[in-house]
């Protein structure tokens, strides 16, 4: 079977590399169709466990040197899957973020691998947004993204009427800054959503007026962080680990 380039309009995904196959494993064993191993990394402690997880869970190993190639477009990744996309809904009783319109797939990702770090565990984001299914969103998360729930919603307003949760949206505009909010506590933490803006134009007017605005200080040599280093702060500081 010739394997296709990823499409976000099919039914599974690639996983690439190492370790964020070995993730794969550990959270959705029943979603890999098959493993892909590059004959190069045979002696790799990472590629024998992989092998070994394949055995356990009765899955399918391919000697894949070339499909890892032409996936990755990189010689030097020596494991992989195809897995099918699975569903995973959000926990209502647990803290979410929430992600407004995301643009890049290496935000996304690194911003799920921060999540995982500091606990958090439900995903919510706006369209348009970059696929999280994509092997590139995969890669950046090292794997994490196998071990959180998420959901897609048209609107952040389909997000609020949804789940009915206290949402604290970070933005430079905030009327209470990060200090304060730290201070004062969350109203009430496993029903609080910490929501980001957009890369490119953070929220409308109408978006913020659906929650607390709350801004990162920082210096005014710049006018504003990156996404994922955005919610990383406010994360930790929240950290539910």
């Amino acid at each position: 079977m010739k394997l296709r380039n990823y499409d976000k309009n099919q039914s599974n995904s690639y996983c690439l590399g190492v370790y964020p196959t070995i993730e794969l494993f550990k959270y959705k064993p029943e979603s890999i169709i098959e493993v892909f191993i590059n004959p190069k990394g045979q002696n790799n402690l990472g590629v024998k466990e992989i092998i070994k997880l394949a055995a356990k869970h009765n899955v399918r190993v391919e000697e894949g040197q070339k499909v890892l190639m032409r996936l990755s477009g990189k010689e030097n990744v020596y494991a992989g899957a195809r897995f099918s996309k699975y569903t995973a809904p959000l926990a209502g009783d647990k803290p979410h973020v929430v992600l407004v319109n995301p643009e890049n797939m290496g935000n996304l990702g690194t911003l799920i691998r921060t999540m995982h770090a500091f606990g958090y565990k439900n995903l919510a984001i706006t369209r348009p947004a970059v696929d999280i299914f994509d092997p590139k969103v995969i890669r950046a998360s090292m794997g994490s993204v196998f071990a959180i729930n998420f959901e897609y919603f048209d609107k952040l307003t389909d997000y609020a009427t949804k789940y009915g949760r206290e949402l604290y949206l970070f933005t430079p505009k905030g009327n209470i800054t990060m200090e304060e909010l730290t201070q004062k506590g969350l109203t009430s933490p496993e029903k609080s959503s910490m929501v980001f803006g957009s890369e490119s134009s953070g929220f409308s007017a109408k978006e913020l007026e659906l929650g607390e605005n709350v801004k990162i200080n920082f210096s005014k040599d710049i006018d504003s962080l990156n996404l994922s280093i955005a919610a990383g702060i406010v994360l930790h500081s929240f950290k539910l680990i």
